[in-house]
């Protein structure tokens, strides 16, 4: 298993037209990158959002996918899952939080952040 970032470039206040732009553009990138990404819908702070479950090889890209994510997309966070399972949340300062691990999840919670990957349906969630 792989280390993933998960991040969206989604805001609340963005029209129809700029979140769509602004994942294009992402997604862009990621194949620029040569990055494998999975598109996934969760919540953040209980907002819908898109966002994109990243694979890193070791720490390549690591550094610039953070920076494009809170410079470029204004995000307030990231979260990390290393390889075996243990999630951190990055702030857009740069702090992190540790915040347990990312497991699968039967149903999507009502109370809590979550993330489905689009491609299977899988919901993960923090515990």
């Amino acid at each position: 298993m792989k280390t993933k970032l998960i991040i969206s470039v989604d805001r609340p206040n963005l029209s129809q037209t700029k979140l769509y732009t602004n994942r294009l553009d992402f997604e862009y990138l990621l194949t620029r990158l040569n990055v494998a990404y999975d598109i996934c819908e969760g919540s953040w702070k209980g907002q819908r959002e898109q966002s994109y479950m990243i694979a890193l090889d070791d720490s390549k890209h690591y550094s610039r996918l953070l920076d494009v994510a809170f410079n470029r997309f204004d995000q307030d966070a990231v979260l990390k899952v290393s390889a075996y399972g243990g999630a951190t949340l990055i702030n857009n300062d740069r702090s992190k939080q540790a915040i347990g691990k990312l497991v699968q999840a039967d149903a999507i919670p009502l109370d809590k952040c979550y993330t489905q990957r689009y491609s299977d349906g899988a919901i993960f969630v923090t515990h």
